[in-house]
């Protein structure tokens, strides 16, 4: 047995460790420079995700047990790694055009934000629920930091303290699920947990470890901001800069559902239909409630928190359903919410008044000040809608296909309901785009976005008309590994 790190266990480790070294340079540029952090953080933070990600490219599978208890290196890994990494580029975009706005340090923010990178890539490629907590950690600490950046911001800073005291409590569930699994059934390894279940005769140590699956359920559906467990998200949303309202948006919540799947489609795939039925019941009050809401919903960050939401109930159904379609029918849900999510927020980085946010009477008009802009805007916005031929209609049908086959009827049909009461608030939102408005004021330009804006635009459009290619690409990362 090797006990020792060689060479290739350390390229198998090395997009996290690049991520994690540039974390620290960027540190400590701002320790002693901070005139050169400002001038500099933004293309460090892009050159260390790149050196990442190219380093992912070639990196080896290490077959260390000194590694491979705690890290996998197999596909779903290796996806959800690339996948952290490109939101990690275009969160710090979204940055860029933010700090050219609003005068703060760069340096302690672009630190914070890989430290939370490092956190999201340790969830997505954990082995052990260890490994999981201390990655859902890392990622928390930093964002309840994130929250607060703007320090003057008052609702920042009440943003922040609600985020931090429900997620110590979310901590708290998850932490407590891991113990109760261990004493029920011996290891917090997570290729051991469905064999110790399995192998459990004892009535009482089943009720500990279906106990310990419960809290487990609760921690994680708070990260992934499932009702009843959003309370925290829609002032969250609200109070936080516009970039780290993105990056919870996205990253955040592609976090939760890969912690969702390490667990429950890898680990223990359908060990107990109560639990899926808990998931299909979770998913229908998620998508009633939060598309509801979303209908009353002014201040731009606000509504996103429920389109959040009401997403998060969407990419639950797979989890009810089971399955082997379950993942990829995730996966492509995910990719696709987080493509348009990113340019939506592309956009709002232009219509940003700090605090208070854009609303969406600053929408009127739009077409007029900006015709690209909100081009780029409708497109995220019918993806969202899942409305045909766009990529998110696909999305939502191989998600509805999944749970039909499964006998979910009902679900399907309030999923298809709430999919049509969605398009109305989405489709308003692009209406008032187009409404002719009296201020001519033009957009203040900023790159960064606009090229983020422009790569979510391209890549919508493509994967919408050509839906196939996109569909055996993520077939092909997991045949072939090595296809980054």
């Amino acid at each position: 047995m090797n006990v020792r790190l060689s060479l290739v266990d350390m390229q198998a480790l090395s997009p996290l460790l690049i991520v994690l070294i540039g974390a620290l340079l960027i540190l400590l540029l701002e320790s002693f420079h901070e005139k050169l952090a400002k001038r500099w953080s933004f293309p460090l933070t892009l050159a260390t995700l790149a050196v990442a990600l190219l380093a992912l490219y070639g990196a080896p599978s290490s077959q260390n047990i000194l590694l491979t208890h705690w890290v996998r290196f197999d596909a779903l890994g290796r996806f959800f790694t690339a996948f952290f990494l490109l939101i990690g580029i275009g969160v710090a975009c979204l940055s860029s055009a933010f700090f050219k706005r609003f005068e703060n340090t760069h340096g302690e923010y672009y630190f914070l934000l890989l430290c939370s990178l490092f956190g999201l890539i340790l969830i997505g490629s954990a082995a052990d629920f260890l490994t999981l907590f201390l990655g859902i950690e890392t990622l928390s600490i930093a964002l309840y930091i994130l929250c607060a950046y703007m320090k003057k911001w008052g609702m920042s800073q009440e943003a922040s303290i609600k985020y931090f005291l429900m997620g110590s409590l979310a901590a708290a569930f998850l932490l407590y699920g891991i113990a109760l699994i261990y004493g029920a059934v011996g290891t917090t390894h997570l290729s051991g947990v469905l064999k110790g279940y399995q192998n459990l005769s004892i009535a009482s140590d089943k009720l500990l470890f279906l106990s310990g699956v419960v809290f487990l359920t609760f921690g994680l559906a708070f990260k992934a901001a499932i009702v009843p467990f959003h309370i925290w998200a829609p002032d969250v949303y609200d109070g936080a800069p516009n970039p780290v309202t993105a990056f919870m948006a996205v990253g955040t919540k592609v976090g939760a559902f890969a912690a969702l799947a390490r667990v429950f489609l890898e680990a223990l795939p359908n060990f107990n239909p109560l639990w899926n039925h808990a998931m299909a019941l979770l998913a229908f009050i998620t998508l009633v409630y939060a598309n509801f809401v979303a209908l009353q919903q002014t201040q731009l960050r606000r509504f996103f928190a429920y389109s959040g939401i009401s997403h998060a109930g969407f990419l639950l159904i797979p989890f009810a359903a089971g399955g082997n379609e379950a993942l990829p029918a995730l996966l492509l849900y995910l990719v696709v919410y987080a493509i348009a999510t990113l340019g939506a927020f592309s956009i709002l980085a232009f219509l940003d008044k700090g605090s208070q946010g854009a609303m969406v009477e600053d929408l009127n008009g739009l077409f007029q000040r900006a015709p690209f802009l909100t081009c780029v805007f409708a497109l995220c916005l019918l993806t969202l809608a899942g409305i045909p031929p766009f990529i998110g209609f696909f999305a939502k049908f191989y998600i509805f296909m999944v749970a039909f086959k499964a006998g979910y009827y009902g679900l399907v049909i309030a999923a298809l309901l709430t999919t049509i009461l969605a398009a109305y608030y989405y489709l308003r939102m692009i209406g008032a785009m187009f409404t002719p408005a009296s201020t001519e004021a033009k957009p203040s330009c900023s790159w960064p976005a606009v090229t983020l804006g422009c790569a979510s635009f391209v890549i919508l459009g493509m994967v919408s008309f050509f839906p196939g290619v996109f569909l055996n690409f993520l077939s092909e990362v997991f045949q072939n590994p090595r296809s980054f």
